[in-house]
Protein backbone atom coordinates (compact mmCIF):
# COMPACT_ATOMS: atom_id res chain seq x y z
CA UNK A 1 0.00 0.00 0.00
CA UNK A 2 1.18 3.72 -0.73
CA UNK A 3 2.28 4.87 2.40
CA UNK A 4 2.54 7.73 4.38
CA UNK A 5 4.80 7.88 7.94
CA UNK A 6 3.98 9.20 10.84
CA UNK A 7 7.34 10.56 11.82
CA UNK A 8 8.76 12.15 8.67
CA UNK A 9 6.53 15.04 6.85
CA UNK A 10 6.63 15.01 3.23
CA UNK A 11 5.13 17.33 0.40
CA UNK A 12 2.24 16.03 -1.78
CA UNK A 13 4.57 15.94 -4.82
CA UNK A 14 6.39 12.97 -3.14
CA UNK A 15 4.73 9.70 -2.86
CA UNK A 16 6.20 6.55 -1.74
CA UNK A 17 5.25 2.45 -1.40
CA UNK A 18 5.93 0.59 1.25
CA UNK A 19 5.83 -2.89 -0.69
CA UNK A 20 4.66 -5.41 1.25
CA UNK A 21 2.62 -7.15 -1.23
CA UNK A 22 4.40 -9.72 -3.57
CA UNK A 23 4.69 -9.57 -7.38
CA UNK A 24 1.76 -11.62 -8.33
CA UNK A 25 -0.28 -9.32 -6.06
CA UNK A 26 0.91 -6.31 -7.73
CA UNK A 27 0.69 -7.21 -11.09
CA UNK A 28 -3.14 -8.10 -10.72
CA UNK A 29 -3.45 -4.55 -10.89
CA UNK A 30 -2.25 -4.14 -14.33
CA UNK A 31 -4.32 -6.79 -15.61
CA UNK A 32 -5.23 -5.58 -19.16
CA UNK A 33 -1.55 -3.66 -19.82
CA UNK A 34 0.19 -5.47 -22.20
CA UNK A 35 3.73 -3.74 -22.27
CA UNK A 36 3.83 -3.58 -18.16
CA UNK A 37 3.15 -7.51 -18.42
CA UNK A 38 5.82 -8.17 -20.66
CA UNK A 39 8.91 -6.07 -19.22
CA UNK A 40 7.51 -8.74 -16.05
CA UNK A 41 7.53 -11.55 -18.16
CA UNK A 42 10.98 -10.69 -19.04
CA UNK A 43 12.64 -9.75 -15.54
CA UNK A 44 13.30 -12.42 -13.49
CA UNK A 45 14.44 -11.63 -10.11
CA UNK A 46 11.08 -11.41 -8.04
CA UNK A 47 12.72 -8.36 -5.82
CA UNK A 48 12.97 -6.10 -9.12
CA UNK A 49 9.37 -7.38 -10.55
CA UNK A 50 7.52 -5.50 -6.97
CA UNK A 51 9.72 -2.58 -6.75
CA UNK A 52 9.30 -1.90 -10.51
CA UNK A 53 5.44 -2.60 -10.30
CA UNK A 54 5.16 -0.66 -6.97
CA UNK A 55 6.82 2.67 -8.70
CA UNK A 56 4.66 1.83 -11.79
CA UNK A 57 1.38 1.91 -9.40
CA UNK A 58 2.56 5.47 -7.80
CA UNK A 59 2.51 6.81 -11.07
CA UNK A 60 -0.61 5.40 -11.79
CA UNK A 61 -2.15 6.57 -7.99
CA UNK A 62 -0.58 10.37 -9.60
CA UNK A 63 -2.00 10.80 -12.83
CA UNK A 64 -4.75 7.85 -13.95
CA UNK A 65 -3.93 6.28 -16.74
CA UNK A 66 0.13 7.36 -17.82
CA UNK A 67 2.50 6.19 -20.23
CA UNK A 68 6.15 7.64 -20.24
CA UNK A 69 9.20 6.74 -22.74
CA UNK A 70 12.62 7.84 -22.11
CA UNK A 71 14.79 10.32 -23.39
CA UNK A 72 18.11 10.01 -25.11
CA UNK A 73 19.86 9.71 -21.46
CA UNK A 74 16.96 7.44 -20.54
CA UNK A 75 15.51 9.63 -17.82
CA UNK A 76 11.47 8.89 -17.79
CA UNK A 77 9.27 11.24 -18.88
CA UNK A 78 5.13 11.41 -19.11
CA UNK A 79 3.63 11.05 -22.43
CA UNK A 80 1.32 14.06 -23.12
CA UNK A 81 2.09 15.79 -20.09
CA UNK A 82 4.25 18.19 -19.16
CA UNK A 83 5.01 17.09 -15.25
CA UNK A 84 8.50 16.28 -14.71
CA UNK A 85 9.06 12.73 -12.58
CA UNK A 86 11.74 10.88 -10.79
CA UNK A 87 11.70 7.43 -9.75
CA UNK A 88 13.32 5.66 -6.97
CA UNK A 89 12.92 2.22 -5.95
CA UNK A 90 15.66 -0.16 -3.27
CA UNK A 91 14.11 -3.35 -2.03
CA UNK A 92 10.90 -2.31 0.47
CA UNK A 93 10.41 0.82 -0.95
CA UNK A 94 9.23 3.06 -4.22
CA UNK A 95 9.68 6.74 -4.98
CA UNK A 96 8.29 9.09 -6.99
CA UNK A 97 8.24 13.00 -7.31
CA UNK A 98 6.37 15.09 -9.66
CA UNK A 99 7.22 18.79 -10.28
CA UNK A 100 6.36 21.70 -12.86
CA UNK A 101 10.69 21.53 -12.52
CA UNK A 102 13.33 19.46 -13.24
CA UNK A 103 13.11 17.15 -10.29
CA UNK A 104 15.05 14.66 -8.86
CA UNK A 105 14.50 11.51 -5.85
CA UNK A 106 16.45 8.65 -4.20
CA UNK A 107 15.79 6.24 -1.82
CA UNK A 108 18.39 4.03 -0.80
CA UNK A 109 18.87 0.96 2.54
CA UNK A 110 21.89 2.12 4.37
CA UNK A 111 24.84 -0.60 3.96
CA UNK A 112 28.30 -1.19 3.97
CA UNK A 113 28.63 -0.65 0.34
CA UNK A 114 28.85 3.40 0.23
CA UNK A 115 31.79 2.71 2.53
CA UNK A 116 33.60 0.72 0.26
CA UNK A 117 32.78 2.43 -2.90
CA UNK A 118 33.43 6.65 -1.52
CA UNK A 119 36.76 7.22 -3.33
CA UNK A 120 34.26 6.82 -6.29
CA UNK A 121 31.50 9.54 -5.39
CA UNK A 122 32.71 12.08 -2.55
CA UNK A 123 34.65 14.81 -3.21
CA UNK A 124 36.75 16.58 -0.73
CA UNK A 125 34.24 19.62 -1.02
CA UNK A 126 31.19 17.59 0.07
CA UNK A 127 29.04 17.50 3.61
CA UNK A 128 30.31 14.54 5.58
CA UNK A 129 33.50 14.45 2.92
CA UNK A 130 35.98 13.30 6.03
CA UNK A 131 33.29 10.76 7.30
CA UNK A 132 33.14 7.25 7.36
CA UNK A 133 29.72 6.70 8.62
CA UNK A 134 26.89 4.67 6.96
CA UNK A 135 24.43 6.79 7.31
CA UNK A 136 26.26 9.69 6.10
CA UNK A 137 27.79 8.94 3.11
CA UNK A 138 24.79 7.03 2.06
CA UNK A 139 22.85 10.78 2.53
CA UNK A 140 25.98 12.07 -0.22
CA UNK A 141 24.60 8.91 -2.13
CA UNK A 142 21.44 9.78 -2.03
CA UNK A 143 21.90 13.04 -2.92
CA UNK A 144 24.21 12.77 -5.89
CA UNK A 145 21.54 10.08 -6.98
CA UNK A 146 18.49 12.52 -7.02
CA UNK A 147 20.90 14.78 -8.83
CA UNK A 148 21.97 12.47 -11.75
CA UNK A 149 18.48 11.72 -12.19
CA UNK A 150 17.22 15.55 -13.51
CA UNK A 151 18.56 15.44 -16.21
CA UNK A 152 20.44 11.70 -16.89
CA UNK A 153 23.81 12.88 -18.69
CA UNK A 154 26.26 10.90 -18.89
CA UNK A 155 29.03 12.87 -18.81
CA UNK A 156 28.27 14.59 -15.50
CA UNK A 157 30.05 12.22 -12.49
CA UNK A 158 28.98 12.45 -9.22
CA UNK A 159 33.23 13.31 -7.67
CA UNK A 160 33.73 15.51 -10.61
CA UNK A 161 30.80 17.90 -11.26
CA UNK A 162 28.47 17.08 -7.70
CA UNK A 163 29.05 19.03 -4.54
CA UNK A 164 26.54 18.50 -1.57
CA UNK A 165 26.53 21.18 0.96
CA UNK A 166 25.03 21.86 4.46
CA UNK A 167 22.32 24.60 5.00
CA UNK A 168 20.96 26.34 8.26
CA UNK A 169 17.83 24.26 8.37
CA UNK A 170 17.45 21.01 9.66
CA UNK A 171 17.73 18.10 6.71
CA UNK A 172 18.09 20.19 4.13
CA UNK A 173 21.59 20.04 2.07
CA UNK A 174 22.53 21.88 -1.14
CA UNK A 175 23.14 20.11 -4.39
CA UNK A 176 25.53 21.47 -7.05
CA UNK A 177 25.92 20.75 -10.47
CA UNK A 178 29.04 21.66 -11.64
CA UNK A 179 29.94 20.81 -15.12
CA UNK A 180 31.21 23.23 -18.18
CA UNK A 181 27.79 22.86 -19.76
CA UNK A 182 25.85 22.96 -16.92
CA UNK A 183 25.53 24.78 -13.50
CA UNK A 184 22.90 24.61 -11.35
CA UNK A 185 22.08 24.37 -7.18
CA UNK A 186 18.90 22.59 -6.15
CA UNK A 187 17.56 22.32 -2.62
CA UNK A 188 16.98 19.02 -1.30
CA UNK A 189 15.22 17.44 1.53
CA UNK A 190 16.77 14.13 3.80
CA UNK A 191 14.50 12.11 5.61
CA UNK A 192 15.15 8.76 7.22
CA UNK A 193 12.66 5.93 7.34
CA UNK A 194 13.21 2.73 9.04
CA UNK A 195 17.28 1.95 7.77
CA UNK A 196 16.58 3.76 4.40
CA UNK A 197 17.35 7.19 3.05
CA UNK A 198 15.21 9.11 1.32
CA UNK A 199 16.55 12.57 -0.63
CA UNK A 200 14.42 14.53 -2.92
CA UNK A 201 14.49 17.88 -4.76
CA UNK A 202 12.49 20.55 -2.90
Amino acid sequence: MPIFNKDISIPNNVQLWNITESWTELIQLFENDLEINAIIHNTKNESKKQQYLASRLLLKKTFGNWKTLSNPNGKPQLINNESEISISHDKKFAGLINSERPCGIDIQEVSLKVTRIKNKFVNDKDLFSSSIKEKDLTILWCAKEALYKINGDPNIFFKEHMIIEETLDQNVIIGKIIHPDYRQDYKMKVHFIENYCLVYTL
